[in-house]
């Protein structure tokens, strides 16, 4: 084994490619595809696919010439295509996404990410692949140990596999950022290249000219953003999201994806938002009536940068808020772009159920307004976690959930949603309002809470900042529909259900960017 160690490091290091750009792939379809269990299973099936290719046309090739001058060509071009995916990537994504509403109508987010993980990452996974069996006959001399050959590349392969697992997850992605762990990889390969000719003393002008560019480009300022069509106000990422922040007529806004959902957004200005946290806050006209003076304990799940925390002190200054947000990043931006403040709330960093689950506090109002990208998280939409916050909440207490998708394919979210809340709590209204695309479901286990909320907005004075969308809000109440539809930790399929409505949502969102595009090289042509 010493006499081939460095054919074992190669082993080891390309091993840890493969999983490196498996991982970092995932967050370059993110914001464009999402980043749920269907988006995982395109590009693990997408990489497998092209590792098992790439194992069957590189046995053939080790067969034919010097196996191991063939590995490190081989290494060299999977170098070469890894750093080109941080430049031309993300241009390709968003025409691949464009194209797929037109191509593949039923079905353009299945079929744009397919695509988009077949032309970006399929092609360095079939090299790649490529190398083990070169190496396994580069590294035989005889027949005696052949098969302890094979066991040991295929073992040091996977070790590598699992450190390329590891390694983007908790260091690369979140200390160096996505596009500079692809530059990584790619360095690193091209390195291997270089060392190899330095071995054998032949020419390696080229490996060397390309590794001093990956690094100069790794170093650099350069960058391609995701919404290439506009300028964010900032443009980044998390352990858990892509992020992307937005100003336009003073109001900043904050998303996960790049055209779909508005996790949070600050205004300046005092007053309604516009969006679904305006409707958010009649889950307090739900409440008896009490002493003003009386403190009223508010959790939300799903805190974001605070935009309901903010709402809920500005028109209830009673609240006392405990908010949970598993992303710290998303804390970090909420205080430094939307004046997110130590009295709005007391913040948590940690999983909204695992809170729950910890947690022996009462509140009277729980919002959960928890999202993954723009999916729900299954674990905190099922029955049992319905049963975890009714012993959280008080007994005149009221749960509200956002609802931020609408479908013309039943079941709906709404409908799984509905039906498993009808399993824990006695009453369950929806809300629709005819100015709001989200929709609002209540939950309370008073049977009497419609007639609460009535008799609260009756005894509103006409200027009273909420009393127009209270009173609009009237007629678009209505207890929930009975729904054979319950979902449980072991049997919930949200993610294929929001799959299907994100199919429609995404559709129109990317024929704007597409108008938005011609109108930018229409304009850079004039």
């Amino acid at each position: 084994m010493k006499s081939k160690l460095f054919l074992y490091l190669t082993t080891f290091v390309c091993g840890a490619a493969i999983m490196g750009v498996e991982i970092a792939s995932s967050r370059f379809m993110a914001p464009y595809f999402g980043s749920s269990m269907i988006t995982w299973t395109v590009i693990i099936g997408v990489i497998l696919v092209a590792m098992s290719l790439g194992n069957f046309a590189g046995g053939r090739l080790a067969d034919r010439s010097d196996p191991q001058q063939k590995l490190y060509q081989l290494i060299l071009w999977a170098a070469i295509w890894v750093a080109l995916i941080p430049i031309v990537g993300k241009y390709l994504i968003a025409a691949v996404a464009g194209a797929a509403i037109f191509l593949f109508p039923g079905n353009p987010v299945l079929a744009g990410s397919v695509i988009a993980c077949v032309m970006l990452f399929a092609v360095p996974c079939v090299i790649l692949g490529a190398t083990s069996p070169c190496m396994i006959k580069a590294a035989t001399s005889n027949l005696d140990s052949n098969g302890r050959i094979a066991g040991e590349i295929y073992g040091l392969s996977t070790l590598g596999s699992i450190c390329g697992t590891f390694l983007p997850t908790f260091v690369t992605i979140p200390l160096l950022g996505t596009d500079r762990t692809f530059y990584l990889f790619a360095g690193v390969l091209c390195s291997l290249t270089v060392i190899n000719a330095l071995r054998n003393r032949s020419g390696g002008k080229k490996a060397v000219a390309l590794l001093l560019l990956i690094v100069g480009i790794a170093f650099s300022s350069f960058s391609v953003p995701f919404v290439f069509w506009e300028k964010p106000l900032l443009e980044t990422e998390s352990v858990y999201n892509y992020l992307l922040v937005k100003e336009k007529d003073g109001v900043r806004t904050l998303s996960t994806h790049v055209v779909l959902g508005t996790q949070s957004m600050y205004s300046s200005k005092p007053g309604l938002t516009g969006l679904y946290y305006d409707l958010a806050l009649l889950a307090y006209f739900f409440l008896p009536a009490v002493k003003v003076e009386e403190p009223l304990p508010v959790l939300i799940l799903g805190f974001a940068t605070g935009t309901f925390a903010r709402l809920s002190r500005q028109f209830f200054p009673e609240t006392f808020i405990d908010g949970v947000e598993i992303d710290s990043e998303i804390v970090r931006l909420g205080r430094e772009y939307f004046d997110l403040r130590a009295d709005d709330a007391r913040v948590f960093v940690e999983d909204g159920r695992m809170f729950v689950k910890r947690s022996d506090k009462k509140y009277r109002v729980i919002f959960l307004d928890a999202f993954q990208d723009v999916t729900y998280p299954f674990h905190m939409a099922t029955r049992e976690f319905f049963a975890e916050l009714t012993q959280r909440l008080s007994d005149d207490g009221v749960l509200a959930i956002n609802v931020n998708m609408r479908s013309q394919q039943q079941p709906d979210i709404c409908d799984y949603l509905t039906g498993t809340l009808a399993e824990v709590f006695p009453t369950v209204i929806l809300c629709e309002h005819p100015h709001y695309y989200n929709r609002i479901i209540f939950a309370s286990k008073k049977p009497q809470m419609q007639s609460i909320f009535n008799q609260r907005i009756s005894s509103l004075p006409d200027d009273h900042p909420l009393h127009d969308i209270a009173t609009q809000a009237r007629s678009g109440l209505s207890p929930a529909k009975e729904s054979r539809y319950v979902l449980t930790d072991d049997l919930a399929p949200v993610e294929l259900t929001g799959f299907r409505m994100l199919n429609q949502q995404i559709t129109g969102a990317f024929r704007e960017i597409l108008m938005r595009v011609i109108l930018l090289v229409k304009d850079s042509m004039a």
